[in-house]
């Protein structure tokens, strides 16, 4: 779903910052960033590895505090510090203005030196903001829940780099999948159906779309494919056999061991998060950019 945001300039905005602090191109747009806020007199706070590369008098919050403060939160940086900083908006509805400093950003989608305008339209209340479901993964052991994840790309079940296949029995509210015997096993959204999933041969699913994304990696059984399921079902994942060093993912930031009969459980998170979007690019002109594919 897309909408229009209700910003605007002045000193009601409040403005939350997160840096990928050692990027060579930080410090030029942290310094743009604050200085047009500053103009605009515009009230802003930034985590605390931003205050030390300004190293500066600023504003400080921590990130996880950063939300609560803020309406909206600007992530310079990469996909990977936008998916870090994801993890402390729920459940607040605080959208996300991602600028790319790096290679690859299907998140951070904003070009650096677009940044002032792109947000100057979003203080004038003129930006598209879309919204992206997330996952929710839990791990049991013997019936009890020993860990939970919010995933706004994937959750992914793998083998550590020395272990042999693993053995999973994959099923949905529907019924029984398959058994499977695979290197793993991603379960993505939209969002993130350009990431892992993408690299392992799943497909590209428009990120504005409610669907869940399951994709084997090297399955012994060649005929079992990438499949896109209604957002609604739920995919339980039982570790069978006795595999060696298998884990669960949440982005390819956080997650856990998992032992012989723990029990994954991926379903539609009921948070989600809010992403400002690229004034100048549509899906497709983000993936022709992205991904070098013809047409201008």
């Amino acid at each position: 779903m897309i909408r229009a945001c209700a910003g605007k300039i002045g000193v009601a905005m409040r403005i939350g910052i997160i840096v990928k602090p050692k990027h060579e191109n930080a410090l030029p747009a942290l310094k743009e960033l604050v200085s047009f806020l500053k103009s605009e007199k515009v009230d802003f706070r930034v985590d605390p590895s931003s205050a030390e590369l300004l190293g500066a008098k600023v504003p400080v919050a921590e990130r996880a505090t950063l939300p609560k403060k803020s309406d909206l939160i600007i992530v310079l940086g990469g996909d990977g510090t936008l998916l870090a900083a994801a993890r402390h908006i729920p459940p607040r509805k605080i959208p996300i203005l991602g600028i790319n400093l790096g290679r690859v950003g299907f998140l951070t989608e904003i070009p650096a030196n677009e940044m002032v305008p792109a947000l100057k339209l979003f203080l004038a209340g003129k930006a598209s903001i879309q919204e992206r479901m997330m996952l929710e993964a839990s791990v049991f052991r013997k019936g009890k829940r020993l860990a939970k994840y919010r995933c706004l790309n994937d959750a992914v079940i793998t083998k550590g780099a020395l272990a042999r296949i693993v053995p999973m029995k994959v099923a949905t509210n529907s019924g029984l999948v398959a058994d499977v015997f695979a290197d793993g096993l991603i379960l993505s959204t939209p969002t993130g159906s350009t990431a892992y999933n993408l690299a392992a041969g799943g497909p590209i699913v428009m990120p504005g779309l409610n669907a869940l994304i399951m994709t084997p990696l090297c399955p012994q059984t060649l005929s079992l494919r990438p499949t896109v399921l209604p957002a609604e079902e739920t995919v339980e994942i039982t570790i069978v056999g006795n595999p060696e060093e298998v884990f669960l993912t949440s982005d390819g930031q956080m997650g856990s061991p998992l032992m012989p009969m723990d029990k994954v459980v991926v379903r539609r998170s009921s948070d989600s998060i809010s992403l400002v979007m690229n004034p100048r690019m549509d899906y497709f002109s983000l993936l022709r950019d992205k991904l070098g594919w013809a047409g201008g």
